[in-house]
C-alpha cells in the first residue's frame, strides 16, 4: 500500500479517498488506513466469516444477501431484523463491521454498486497463465495484456456516438424500463414525484436524480421509478440519463 500510494504520488495524484473491495486478507484494513486514511473499503468475505462461524443454511445466506443488496436503509434494517430472529450474534457481528457491505452505505460519488469480487476474480483467472514466470516478468506479461484490453476498450469507445450507451448500461435500462410498467407516477410541482410500486410509495427528484429506493444515487443508471417519471412526462432522456452519470 505504500508503494501504491507512491505510484500515485508520483504520478500527481494526491487523492486518499480511493475505495478498496478485497476478499478474506489479514492486514489489509490496517495497510488501507495507514496510507490512504479517508479509504473506504468493500468485502465480499463476511458472508464466509459467518458461515465458517457456524452461520449458515438457506434462511441465513437469503437474509444476508437481502442487507448486502439493500439500495436504501428501510430495505436493510428489515432484512437485519429477520437476522437478529435467527442469531443474535450474528448482527452483532455484522453491524460492528468496518467495511461498507451493503449497498446503502457506498459513497454515492463512486458511481459503483458491485458488493462482491466477481470482477476481481475474473481478472484473476485471466491472468494464470503467467503465473509461473518469474515476478517481474509476470509483471510485464499482465501489463502488456492489459495494455492491449484496455486499447480495444479505447477503440471502441472512441467509435460511439454521442450519448450513445455501454452494453451494460443499454441491458439494465431495458430490463428496469420492463419493470416500470408496473409503477405509476404522480407529479408534486418543482421537479418532485411519487411514484407507486405496488404498495409502496417512492419520492423521486428529477433535478437531483434521487430517489427513494436508492438505486439511482448508488448506480447513477436511473430505476424503475425514476424511469417512469422520464416515461411518463417525456422528459429529455438523455439530459438526466449523461449528466453526472458515469456509465
Amino acid at each position: 500500500m505504500r508503494n501504491l500510494r507512491a505510484v500515485f504520488q508520483q504520478e500527481g495524484c494526491n487523492r486518499d479517498d480511493w475505495t478498496f473491495t478485497s476478499d478474506r486478507m489479514r492486514g489489509v484494513d490496517l495497510a488501507v488506513h495507514e496510507n490512504f486514511p479517508r479509504a473506504t473499503r468493500t468485502s465480499q468475505h463476511l458472508y464466509m466469516n459467518c458461515k465458517n462461524d457456524g452461520r449458515s443454511g438457506e434462511l441465513f445466506h437469503k437474509l444476508f444477501w437481502i442487507a448486502a443488496n439493500a439500495f436504501n436503509p428501510y430495505v436493510f434494517n428489515k432484512a437485519i431484523e429477520k437476522i437478529t430472529e435467527f442469531d443474535p450474534n450474528a448482527t452483532k457481528y455484522l453491524v460492528t463491521c468496518t467495511e461498507q457491505w451493503s449497498r446503502h452505505q457506498f459513497d454515492p460519488e463512486v458511481c459503483c454498486d458491485h458488493n462482491t469480487t466477481n470482477f476481481v476474480e475474473s481478472f484473476n483467472a485471466l491472468t494464470k497463465p503467467y503465473r509461473d514466470l518469474p515476478v517481474l516478468t509476470m509483471f510485464e506479461a499482465i501489463r502488456q495484456w492489459a495494455m492491449q484490453r484496455i486499447g480495444v476498450r479505447f477503440d471502441k469507445a472512441a467509435n460511439m456516438e454521442p450519448h450513445q450507451l455501454t452494453e451494460y448500461a443499454s441491458e439494465e435500462l431495458e430490463l428496469r424500463g420492463a419493470e416500470s410498467r408496473f409503477c405509476y407516477s404522480t407529479a408534486c410541482g418543482g421537479g418532485e414525484y411519487e411514484v407507486r410500486d405496488g404498495n409502496v410509495h417512492f419520492p423521486v427528484k428529477i433535478d437531483t436524480r434521487k430517489c427513494g429506493c436508492g438505486v439511482w444515487k448508488v448506480s447513477r443508471i436511473p430505476c424503475k421509478h425514476g424511469l417512469r417519471v422520464i416515461y411518463n412526462y417525456r422528459l429529455t432522456f438523455c439530459v438526466w440519463l449523461f449528466q453526472g452519470c458515469c456509465l
